[in-house]
């Protein structure tokens, strides 16, 4: 009966740091004009939804798991509604926040995307990976310590998912700067044909 209590508690927990990720994510973007995550833009919302099942299952067995999973979840819902007025503020919002980027991604430097994009990994990923030395450091054994319950697990595993959503947020950054610059490089090259053949 005590594992069955602990297996829902631990379900719900995932399952709402999920639901927080994918309403935050509605609310930008309902229509993934915007989404960095190109396998939930592909899948649109309902694979977006089902996706979420084995990932809240896999959250219940253990709560450090589920604590992991709802850390990340709330650091991505975070960063998903941060500067959302901008968007809600302009004329057909998710459209029109595209264009606009598609036109800075035009005129952009290489350098200045990656010193601008690469701020993830310098907010999340290294002060939590001093975070990780350190404990590890005081503690001892790495992979003994997420598998106990005490204080330093829980900063081991609060601190792993924001050096994780560093690196994903980073990634997620570039790559979809980089399908702008190929879907402007394709309209532009769509745009001279035309013209060459009027």
């Amino acid at each position: 009966m005590m594992y069955w209590n602990l297996f829902v508690i631990n379900i719900s927990l995932t399952a709402l740091g999920r639901l927080l990720d994918l309403l935050s994510t509605y609310r930008v973007t309902p229509n993934f004009k915007l989404e960095t995550n190109r396998l939930v833009s592909k899948l649109g919302w309902w694979g977006a939804i089902l996706i979420q099942i084995p990932i809240i299952v896999l959250g219940g067995f253990l709560f450090q798991i589920a604590l992991f999973i709802f850390t990340w979840s709330v650091l991505i819902a975070a960063n998903n509604i941060s500067g959302t007025w901008f968007i809600k503020g302009l004329k057909e919002g998710e459209k029109t926040y595209s264009e606009l980027l598609k036109q800075s991604a035009k005129n952009a430097k290489w350098y200045n995307i990656l010193l601008d994009e690469s701020a993830p990994l310098l907010l999340f990923t290294l002060p939590n990976v001093i975070i990780w030395i350190l404990v590890i450091q005081i503690s001892g054994n790495f992979f003994y310590l997420l598998t106990i319950d005490s204080i330093y697990t829980y900063i081991l595993i609060i601190s792993g998912a924001c050096i994780l959503h560093g690196i994903v947020a980073t990634f997620r950054n570039f790559s979809y700067i980089i399908r702008l610059k190929k879907a402007i490089k394709s309209e532009d090259a769509k745009l001279v044909k035309s013209s060459r053949e009027t």
